[in-house]
C-alpha cells in the first residue's frame, strides 16, 4: 500500500509541476490549468473514500455510512489546505505574483527527484 501511495504522489506531483509550468507561460489561463489538475486529484481523492464506503456500507448498512461521512469529513480537512494552497498559488500567477510558483515549482522538482533517486 505504500508504494502505491508514493506512485499515486509521484505521479500528482508531476501533473502539478506540469500544470504550473504551462500556467506561468500562460498567466491568464493559470486558474484554469492549475484547477483542471487539482479537481482531477481531488476527485481521485474523493474515490479513495467513496469505495470503501459503498463496500462497507453494504456489510454495515446505516453504521457504514456514518463512518464513511465520518471519513469523508476528515478527507475534506486534509484535502482543503492542499486546494486552497493551489488555489492561491494560481491566483498570484494570474496577477503577475510568480515567487510562490516558483518556489511550489521548485519543491515539486525536488520531490520528483527525490522519488526517482529513491526507485533506482
Amino acid at each position: 500500500m505504500g508504494q502505491l501511495w508514493e506512485k499515486v504522489t509521484y505521479y500528482r506531483h508531476r501533473s502539478e509541476l506540469a500544470a504550473l509550468r504551462l500556467a506561468l507561460r500562460v498567466p491568464l489561463l493559470a486558474m484554469h490549468l492549475i484547477g483542471a489538475v487539482v479537481f482531477f486529484w481531488w476527485g481521485v481523492a474523493g474515490l479513495s473514500v467513496l469505495i470503501p464506503t459503498l463496500l462497507v456500507s453494504q456489510i454495515l448498512g446505516t453504521l457504514g455510512l456514518l463512518l464513511g461521512g465520518i471519513s469523508a469529513i476528515v478527507l475534506l480537512l486534509f484535502v482543503t489546505p492542499w486546494f486552497s494552497g493551489w488555489y492561491c498559488i494560481a491566483a498570484g500567477v494570474m496577477f503577475g505574483r510568480t515567487a510562490a510558483a516558483r518556489a511550489k515549482g521548485e519543491a515539486l522538482a525536488r520531490a520528483i527527484h527525490a522519488y526517482r533517486e529513491k526507485a533506482v
